[in-house]
């Protein structure tokens, strides 16, 4: 009695050691991954379980992520996907400290293994929980009908669990620090790309884009504007197009419009809040056509003003956003909004620099140059008046005339200098560009003469 007393006792000791160094070892490392690993591995140490696999939810308590082992890479390959969380997997455990079966098929929520599953009997569940919300389960099994579950097991099974949640946290905390230094990181990059003085981004939007699909891990990524470019503020804005795209049919997306009525990014658009979700209500062509998948569409506000929307998309089988990504991406898009709103302040402020030197050009041109020009016509027709030679009056005609042609052609410029350069496209410029154009490498000699503002 005495003998068997002590081995009790020492098998105690031997089970409260292993657990003290697998706690220890669990909270060795902040990547959240990696920490997953080492519960699982924990707790199959404790157990003598040869599968373990930890069930990850969501705050609506939807199955999000299944790590595992025990299992070959073969017999996962052969499976073929992960569960779903049904049958035992959709119990919830928020108010049970553990669930205990000696036969697992035998509950009434068994819902069978899929093909290629190994048989499984006894089973051991234990419910981690973070600041009073279920993060996930840890699920131990047997596959041997001799073997069950003890007490001691299930006691070393919630300690771990109870160790494991501050471990979770303490990632999480890691995690979230991690992915916002990135995010702002990401955000300083733009507004240096957008603001450099040297060689400011051609394409702010594309950019913007990029980064936001790297960040979220997303498959496609792309930003809407209005498509009527002076439109942003306007109330009565009714059509976004897609000025930029991230991902593989990227140039299948490009320049799609999407009505603000009736859409999902005109909604957000509209309402200036971000939204997180798993469908659109419009469809556009090689973005929404993927199916249903996680999604977050934010407002690109600068101010009080809305100059833009994001729409950032995952895979079919990618984990959904949850709200963690909403600030984060709140900020981005808020940066990014605000450098595109300087950059654009401060390309008007060079265009208005540009159409005061032009001002100021076309001012020399006209008080200087014309009317110097006027004067030696002047001349040039009081010397006519006096010619004696037929030749010399006729020479003298000619010098008028090109004199005339000379001061036509500097009037058209200063008119061409006092056209707002944010105007480039009016009438005047548009003749110029498609004479241009339709005489190019050719022998053709184009005079074109214009009077006054058009």
């Amino acid at each position: 009695m005495t003998g068997n007393r002590f081995d009790e006792l020492a098998a105690a000791r031997d089970q409260t050691e292993k657990l003290l160094r697998v706690i220890a070892e669990i909270g060795a490392g902040l990547d959240l991954d990696a920490t997953l690993h080492r519960i699982i591995s924990a707790a199959r140490e404790l157990t003598s379980a040869p599968y373990g696999a930890l069930a990850v939810r969501d705050r609506h308590a939807n199955l999000i992520s299944f790590v595992h082992e025990g299992m070959d890479a073969e017999t996962v390959r052969r499976i073929g996907h992960h569960p779903v969380g049904k049958g035992l997997l959709s119990l919830s455990l928020l108010d049970t400290p553990a669930l205990r079966m000696d036969d697992l098929t035998a509950h009434p929520a068994a819902a069978g293994f899929p093909e290629h599953h190994p048989a499984m009997r006894a089973f051991l569940a234990v419910p981690i929980t973070i600041r009073g919300a279920v993060f996930g389960n840890l699920y131990l099994t047997h596959v041997d009908e001799a073997r069950v579950f003890s007490d001691a097991d299930e006691m070393a099974a919630r300690a771990l669990a109870f160790a494991a949640a501050v471990a979770i946290d303490n990632a999480q905390v890691f995690e979230r620090e991690r992915m916002s230094v990135k995010w702002i990181e990401a955000s300083r990059e733009i507004t240096t790309a957008l603001l450099s003085r040297t060689e400011p981004h051609r394409r702010p939007m594309q950019l913007i884009a990029e980064r936001a699909c790297a960040l979220t891990d997303a498959e496609q990524a792309i930003v809407l504007v209005p498509a009527d470019p002076g439109e942003p503020g306007n109330p009565e804005v009714d059509t976004l197009v897609v000025s930029a795209a991230v991902g593989l049919p990227a140039a299948d997306v490009l320049g799609q419009r999407v009505p603000v009525r009736g859409s999902t990014s005109g909604a957000v658009f509209k309402s200036g809040e971000p939204l997180i979700t798993d469908e659109f209500r419009y469809p556009i062509q090689a973005f929404t056509d993927a199916g249903r998948r996680p999604a977050i569409v934010m407002p690109l506000r600068a101010r009080d003003e809305v100059v833009g929307v994001i729409a950032i998309a995952r895979g079919t089988e990618q984990p959904p956003f949850d709200e963690s990504y909403l600030d984060l991406v709140r900020d981005f898009a808020t940066h990014a909004a605000i450098a595109l709103a300087l950059a654009a302040a401060r390309e008007d402020a060079r265009q208005l620099a540009v159409l005061a030197d032009r001002e100021r050009i076309a001012h020399d041109l006209h008080d200087h140059v014309i009317q110097r020009l006027f004067a030696a016509g002047m001349d040039l027709q009081g010397t006519l008046a006096r010619a004696r030679s037929p030749e010399v009056a006729d020479r003298l005609n000619r010098t008028l005339d090109d004199l005339q042609t000379i001061i036509e052609e500097i009037r058209t410029t200063i008119f061409a200098l006092r056209s707002p350069a944010a105007v480039a496209g009016d009438f005047r410029h548009r003749i110029q560009r498609v004479i241009a154009e339709l005489t190019e490498n050719r022998d053709l000699v184009t005079t074109v003469r214009m009077d006054g503002p058009m």
